[in-house]
């Protein structure tokens, strides 16, 4: 189990991220920021030494819960470009609080449909849009989709009657294809397995965040579909990266101490998984 936030780095998150919404919002293109020391030294905070980042940031795509890596305490979307003419879908990006990570936000995008043209979300377009406008070739891009997969389609699949293990085969196997499609498109794609998000009171959770099934065959799947993921990554050699279990006693439902609003990771996770990149030679 992790120590709460100490007091000093959870008000300098709060002031952080107020500076930060607040210059973003009138550049919302912004790369750098008159904030930067401050953001360099929360992120030697939460690494624990005085390691600079690197000198291009990991980018993050995926859905809401790439927001952890923007590294506020709090949900906070910034519309960064458009999607589409007459019925616009938007690309967010976050406050963006640690230097080594950029963020955008794609919308409420599955793992399983991530890479398919019209799909609802558009995730697929829209990832196109930043390919061309914001990331050189040769940039470490954190793929972060799959929660909803975990908590909604996968459990659906297997009340319906497919197992644990093909549910989660079949949606890694996709994503894999996926993950392969950037590295193709010339970027260095690492997959980040979702952390189990069932925590110990869901009446906290977010009511626009429906759930199927018990929360054992929740953790279950997460399990299954996290053990998929890093075979199919090893077998495709791309880099996969997963706090699962590290945080948590997967036995039981996790504390609500360890996120922001029922949903979705408290920074008080973030050491770990700087750690875990550092492990694993991504920043």
């Amino acid at each position: 189990m992790f120590p709460t936030l100490q007091s000093d780095t959870l008000a300098e998150i709060r002031a952080l991220a107020c500076d930060l919404e607040s210059h973003l919002k009138k550049h919302p293109k912004a790369n750098e920021t008159p904030f930067d020391q401050r953001r360099l030294a929360l992120y030697q905070k939460h690494l624990g030494r005085a390691l600079p980042p690197p000198p291009q940031p990991l980018a993050c795509i995926g859905d809401s819960h790439t927001m952890f890596f923007a590294g506020a305490e709090n949900l906070k979307f910034l519309r960064y470009r458009r999607s589409g003419l007459l019925r616009p879908h938007w690309i967010n990006r976050g406050l963006d609080l640690l230097p080594c990570f950029r963020v955008f936000h794609l919308g409420p995008a599955t793992a399983w449909k991530a890479g398919d043209e019209g799909s609802s979300t558009r995730a697929k377009e829209k990832l196109d849009i930043i390919l061309k406008k914001d990331l050189r070739p040769g940039t470490t891009v954190i793929l972060c989709f799959g929660e909803i997969d975990c908590r909604v389609h996968m459990p659906r699949a297997v009340l319906g009657g497919r197992s644990i293990d093909q549910a989660a085969k079949d949606t890694a196997v996709k994503f894999c294809r996926f993950a392969q499609l950037m590295a193709a498109k010339g970027m260095k794609p690492v997959v980040w397995g979702p952390a189990q998000i069932v925590p110990e009171d869901e009446s906290l959770g977010p009511t626009t965040f429906p759930f199927v099934g018990p929360w054992e065959l929740r953790r279950d799947v997460t399990v299954a579909y996290t053990a998929q993921l890093r075979e199919q990554c090893s077998l495709a050699g791309i880099p996969m990266v997963s706090i699962l279990g590290l945080y948590e006693d997967i036995s039981q439902k996790t504390p609500s101490d360890f996120f922001i609003d029922g949903a979705h990771l408290s920074q008080r996770v973030m050491p770990l998984a700087l750690a875990e990149l550092h492990r694993a030679g991504l920043l």
